[in-house]
């Protein structure tokens, strides 16, 4: 009897605690969604008051509304589901080329954040390589990749590695060096070592610093990938902007670069999504910000 009384009991509290979570997932990810649409409709107005502005040809600037035609009306230069099959059929390739760096990068960051951390002459050793990384022009250094390992998935890798390699770096690394000593102090007492401060404390503080470089780093890899397409090959959004360029298609440029931006805040959102709800249960935060 008292079993269950204590298993009814604690059942009202877990359930009060789960919904506190999923309220403050709701908040942060409806702030969020909404501070994304309004940058977007300020984003577009900038945009076409630009377009009404310039004196460039309307032959090759094109506004919002040429856009939204494209994707939605027919024309002399294909139906509007050609133009969204197209435009799906590139970014799959696109997507699939930024995959590859993003999963190479994020755990080699994460990686080498925890041997910084852990142990620091590795640091003194390698930090000079992650700053030559982050200081030599990504689009210098793409064609020494490619020149040593040739047109391939490990040249999309590599480069969509550098793009991602550095903010997740030092975030990661800041953020597990921002434990408070009084954590560490009390994991010590009770016999941890300094893997259990790392498993304990040094992760979920270093949560936030790790989400705030993903939303860089998403984009990042697209970005990435799109760079690789766009000097090596002619495949994805990246090798279509050349294409198109050589065959005066600024049509389908604009509506290429709108596509991939706007993908490219969709995956930003999602990342915040994840963050916010990540964070109400494993953070530092968490049994502050959901009330428990």
């Amino acid at each position: 009897m008292t079993t269950t009384a204590a298993g009814t009991a604690r059942g009202p509290v877990v359930s009060a605690s789960a919904r506190a979570a999923v309220a403050y997932t709701l908040r942060r990810t409806g702030v969020t969604v909404g501070t994304i649409l309004l940058s977007l409709v300020v984003l577009v107005v900038l945009w076409q008051i630009a377009i009404s502005t310039s004196q460039i040809s309307s032959f090759i600037t094109k506004g919002p509304l040429d856009v939204w035609n494209y994707f939605t009306q027919d024309g002399d230069g294909g139906t509007a589901a050609s133009h969204q099959r197209t435009l799906f059929a590139l970014l799959g390739v696109t997507l699939q080329d930024a995959s590859i760096g993003f999963l190479v990068g994020v755990p080699l960051s994460a990686l080498i954040a925890v041997l910084f951390t852990m142990f620091r002459p590795v640091e003194f050793m390698f930090m000079p390589i992650a700053m030559l990384l982050r200081t030599v022009p990504l689009l210098a250094m793409a064609p020494v990749i490619y020149i040593i390992f040739g047109n391939g998935p490990v040249t999309a890798a590599l480069i969509g590695t550098v793009v991602v390699l550095f903010p997740l770096l030092v975030n990661i690394t800041v953020g597990l060096r921002s434990v408070s000593q009084q954590s560490v102090d009390l994991v010590r007492v009770y016999g941890g070592s300094r893997f259990t401060v790392l498993r304990k404390v040094a992760v979920p503080t270093a949560l936030p610093h790790f989400f705030a470089s993903m939303r860089i780093a998403v984009p990042g890899a697209i970005t990435g990938a799109m760079l690789y397409e766009y000097l090596f090959t002619s495949a994805g959004l990246g090798g279509t902007v050349v294409t198109a360029k050589a065959a005066f298609d600024y049509q389908l440029i604009w509506a290429s670069t709108v596509f991939v931006t706007i993908v490219s805040v969709v995956f930003y959102t999602i990342t915040a999504i994840i963050e916010a709800a990540v964070l109400s249960e494993w953070g530092p935060d968490a049994g502050k910000s959901t009330g428990r």
